[in-house]
């Protein structure tokens, strides 16, 4: 189950392991159910899929580059058996350039993503995504649930990808992009959770 939860409105689909996912994105072009265009890491590609003529899809967040990646995330979460929600108030990303809102949101939740498949017990394979604003700071959270250890190097996550070129390199991405707004990345444990906080001055 996906659950959205957008200002005071809740929207919650679910999607089905077994569905015809190739049914699904053309029902989404007439706005059926969940928008569905897909965030690339090239510029035009992103440009290209979201001026797509008739296939704007359906504004849950207020930003609809956030619906995007969402989006595309959250169909991959269903067809794994990982519950994924969210509570956003996409508008606070307006300030944002497009391909910082998919570095950030689509890195965070690649690791996310990552992680969760590698929990035996599908019950237990969690993520949340918050946008939102906290006083003076646009504040963006993601939590995952994790059941094993996690491996720490200069006081940053190490990823667990085999391919050492690009070790840790979500994270430094994320990083960098988020410097770039003279915002800050914390990342905390406890409990069994990964807590990325991404904190930005207001625009």
């Amino acid at each position: 189950m996906v659950v959205f939860i957008t200002g005071c409105r809740i929207v919650i689909f679910r999607v089905c392991i077994r569905t015809d996912l190739d049914t699904a994105e053309r029902n989404l072009c007439t706005g059926v159910d969940i928008p569905v265009t897909v965030c690339s890491n090239q510029r035009s590609d992103v440009i290209c899929q979201l001026l797509t003529p008739g296939c704007s899809g359906q504004n849950k967040t207020g930003n609809k580059v956030l619906d995007t990646v969402l989006t595309t995330k959250s169909l991959y979460c269903a067809k794994n058996n990982i519950t994924f929600t969210c509570v956003a108030d996409g508008a606070l990303l307006d300030f944002m350039d497009v391909m910082d809102i998919c570095s950030i949101f689509g890195n965070a939740l690649d690791n996310a993503i990552e992680c969760e498949l590698k929990i035996p017990d599908k019950e237990k394979r969690l993520i949340h995504v918050s946008v939102s604003k906290q006083k003076n700071f646009l504040l963006l959270r993601f939590e995952n649930y994790y059941d094993t250890e996690l491996n720490y190097q200069g006081g940053a996550f190490i990823t667990t990808k085999r391919d050492k070129e690009f070790h840790g390199y979500g994270l430094k991405s994320i990083r960098y992009t988020v410097n770039k707004y003279d915002g800050a990345v914390s990342i905390d444990t406890k409990e069994n959770w990964f807590d990325l906080k991404i904190l930005i001055p207001a625009s």
